[in-house]
């Protein structure tokens, strides 16, 4: 597997801050042979074995996100932002609702089609709390029965793209 194979794999699995247990288990999963350990606040580390000088590779297994703040009669979810979301760029995002690794629920963060707004609206930010997603329930027991719950992750749908060569 080449490097472009582990990082793109890497970045297909979602880690929503205080969330990041299926990142780790993945970073350990490609380290095979190499004794991993970890400690009760999440970090993960690996000692090579060899005989050169200690070098330590530091990055973050987390990512931007929401949970689910409330689950609408209807179906539809409403977020609240964990970090630093730019309300400017989320209407019409995709995004993965993390219930569990193999039943994830995609959804769409849903925005008011441009012919059905009022001219005020049109190039107006709306703030996270009037946004929803849909992930196609029919209602809150659809939710429910998915697994979708108060204080579910919610994360941008994992994707990555090579640019240039």
């Amino acid at each position: 597997m080449t490097m472009r194979d582990v990082l793109t794999d890497l970045m297909s699995v979602p880690g929503l801050s205080g969330h990041e247990d299926r990142v780790r288990r993945r970073i350990a999963g490609h380290l095979d042979g190499i004794a991993t350990e970890s400690d009760r606040l999440g970090n993960l580390w690996a000692t090579f074995p060899g005989e050169g000088p200690s070098v330590m590779l530091f990055t973050h297994m987390d990512q931007l996100g929401f949970i689910v703040r409330t689950i609408e009669a209807d179906g539809f979810l409403r977020l609240e932002r964990l970090g630093g979301v730019p309300e400017r760029a989320l209407a019409s995002q995709e995004v993965t609702v993390c219930v569990g690794e193999g039943r994830d629920v995609d959804g769409i963060i849903a925005n008011k089609s441009h012919h059905a707004t009022s001219p005020d609206e049109k190039y107006t930010v709306v703030r996270v709390a009037d946004l929803y997603v849909d992930c196609g329930f029919e209602s809150a027991d659809e939710a429910d029965a998915a697994g979708v719950r108060i204080g579910t992750p919610v994360v941008y749908a994992p994707g990555s793209f090579a640019m240039g060569a």
